[in-house]
């Protein structure tokens, strides 16, 4: 929010359409509760059965992207993303797939997991939601996609994180707040830095790629992930990270050829 007023004041802003500050407004509000869902989803069930629900995405989007969208994938693309998906479970249930899958469908019956699936039903909504958003920036403004993008993104990361302190300052003392703060404060700037360079690339590229494609090569970072704990951690690779590796690889190649 801060990198948002500082962007603003330096540098303006281009006069924005009804429709951009729709979806603008619209997308900072499911982020607020994107977030909320996923911190109340870590506090409540493991982080094995919380991050591949609130991963799997990739599943969905390509069904209302088409229904709602009108957007088409090649056979590879969707092959791509099939794989990229299969490779992120196979991580999270340590090559255990089906058993995997029997988990994740056991969990639709376990009560402290439906703020899992609330997330996963956000993460749906809001790429929906931002790829309308980018095409509109597009439409409105052709000629400067990435000041489109970063724009987008301050938008709605202002609004989503204005309501999550809401909540926060209403839920908790605000002494316990500004002591974690002062404790915290160098990672919670490095963590805003970054997710201003991630999510605002994504709103960049979302003005020009299918978001089917979007969604699945963002499970990248899960890989990503694991193998900085391979490298920096000294964890062993084990063959289901390998894998994972090379089916991501492939998903990305595919997806990446014409």
């Amino acid at each position: 929010m801060i990198m948002a007023l500082i962007a603003y004041a330096c540098f303006g802003m281009a006069p924005l359409n009804d429709d951009i500050i729709f979806w603008g407004v619209l997308s900072g509000i499911i982020h607020g509760v994107y977030i909320l869902c996923l911190s109340r989803a870590y506090s409540t069930a493991d982080l094995s059965y919380v991050y591949p629900i609130a991963r799997s995405a990739p599943i969905f989007v390509p069904v209302f992207a088409w229904l709602l969208l009108d957007e088409q994938l090649s056979i590879s693309i969707f092959f791509a993303i099939v794989l990229i998906l299969l490779a992120i479970f196979i991580l999270h249930f340590e090559g255990k797939v089906i058993q995997g899958f029997k988990n994740l469908i056991g969990a639709f019956g376990h009560q402290d997991l439906r703020w899992a699936f609330y997330t996963l039903a956000m993460v749906v909504s809001y790429s929906l939601v931002d790829k309308k958003g980018m095409d509109s920036f597009l439409n409105h403004l052709p000629d400067q996609p990435f000041a489109n993008g970063i724009t987008y993104f301050f938008i709605e990361a202002t609004i989503g994180f204005a309501l999550c302190n809401v909540y926060v300052f209403a839920s908790h003392p605000a002494k316990y707040i500004f002591q974690t703060w002062r404790s915290e404060w160098k990672k919670a700037m490095l963590a805003g830095t970054a997710t201003l360079g991630s999510y605002g690339l994504i709103c960049v590229v979302l003005q020009f790629e299918a978001l089917s494609a979007i969604v699945s090569l963002r499970q990248v970072s899960v890989l990503m992930v694991v193998y900085w704990g391979c490298w920096r951690l000294k964890e062993p690779f084990g063959p289901q990270r390998l894998l994972a590796g090379v089916l991501i690889l492939i998903g990305v190649i595919l997806i990446g050829s014409p």
